[in-house]
């Protein structure tokens, strides 16, 4: 059940007993996304990105379901601990950047596979845990995403090898390759160039002596955030499972790294109107959640968000825009990024606007800027 497509008297007894601002969750739809996964991309283990939402009652639901955990630091380590991930087992510090003391920490209780890109990482891992099992991530193209993260992470395929070779002579075991393709990536050709560059790597490292035995292929699944929107995540990981198979057969492990596709529908957002003005001729709504909340990745990555209200009247534009003293404080806005305005019926004050989408890089996002506090979670079912 998408909890965005809930009745809207649902939404208002929910507020009446909780307020807002307010995330709506389905566990029924994190388990059938997690499941859409697993069913579809039999090859691999799914080691949920805790970073998209860290939520404990999430991390025990995908738990429950037999998720691992791919952590970034020390923080969301003891989240996925705290709901009994086994550190040897379920987590994976897939961060390539990672604090020294985190390292140590995660080494101390028996993580013992981490990724790197670089050789100054290599030194802090032989440091801090010595004989770890590492991966190398390697830089790829990442068009067709929103995030485009292979500007900060992930080594030149040339370096990899060496990388790796260094990683021996330090005295940890060079496992195997990673890589990222992009936050919400809806071009599946990306898993195919990055897979044809794996091969390369993994006959290169043969050649050399290694002999590798895993690839991550990170996250970047995405999730369909309204009719402007509309993918097949299920033929897209048939698509990625069957290339994976075809160039690599049984001896690889293969790992995926979920965030969105698991979480991102799976939770809704109630923000109410506390204000409202007329500025330069145009409505402006003012809601207890914006832009330093929930709705940071308008700002970051001009995403869209579907919208519905608890309000029936004459269909008016507005501007929306958060609660806090800042003037980018606002999340009605075009492709460019532009302030805009949203076309829906007459809004006033203490009316409700439901946001859908609402699940990955919301909460995990949100700051205490004006000393906000984020939105409550209820679980529908």
């Amino acid at each position: 059940m998408n909890p965005f497509e809930l009745p809207v008297g649902k939404f208002e007894a929910l507020v009446a007993e909780h307020g807002t601002p307010l995330y709506v969750v389905s566990r029924s739809k994190l388990v059938e996304n997690y499941r859409r996964l697993d069913d579809n991309l039999s090859a691999a283990k799914f080691f949920y990105a805790v970073k998209a939402n860290p939520y404990k009652g999430i991390l025990e639901v995908l738990n429950g379901c037999g998720a691992g955990f791919d952590v970034a630091s020390k923080g969301e380590i003891l989240d996925a601990v705290e709901v009994g991930a086994d550190p040897r087992e379920d987590l994976i510090f897939a961060d390539t950047v990672k604090d020294p003391k985190h390292i140590a920490y995660a080494h101390d209780i028996g993580l013992d596979d981490f990724t790197f890109d670089n050789a100054s990482e290599l030194t802090q891992l032989a440091r801090h845990a010595p004989g770890a099992n590492v991966h190398v991530r390697l830089m790829v193209d990442n068009e067709g995403s929103v995030a485009h993260l292979s500007t900060k992470f992930g080594a030149p395929a040339d370096q990899a090898v060496p990388l790796l070779l260094a990683a021996r002579d330090a005295g940890l075991n060079p496992r195997g390759v990673s890589f990222h393709v992009g936050s919400q990536c809806l071009e599946v050709q990306r898993w195919f160039d990055a897979f044809d560059m794996t091969r390369d790597v993994f006959d290169e490292a043969t050649a050399a002596g290694l002999d590798l035995e895993m690839i991550d292929i990170g996250g970047g699944f995405p999730v369909s955030y309204g009719p402007h929107e509309v993918v097949d995540v299920a033929a897209m990981c048939r698509a990625i499972d069957k290339r994976f198979r075809q160039q690599f057969g049984n001896g690889v492990h293969l790992v995926a790294e979920p965030g969105r596709a698991v979480v991102g529908d799976a939770v809704a957002l109630v923000t109410k109107v506390i204000s409202e003005s007329v500025r330069g001729g145009r409505n402006w709504l003012y809601f207890d959640d914006g832009t330093y909340g929930s709705f940071m990745e308008v700002l970051l990555y001009k995403m869209k968000f579907p919208l519905r209200t608890n309000t029936a009247g004459p269909a008016t534009d507005y501007v929306l825009a958060g609660p806090t003293c800042d003037c980018i404080d606002v999340f009605s806005r075009d492709p460019r990024g532009e302030v805009t305005t949203e076309s829906m019926p007459e809004m006033h004050l203490d009316d409700l606007l439901i946001a859908g989408g609402m699940g990955a890089y919301t909460y995990s996002e949100s700051t205490r800027f004006n000393g906000f506090e984020p939105p409550k979670f209820v679980f529908v079912d």
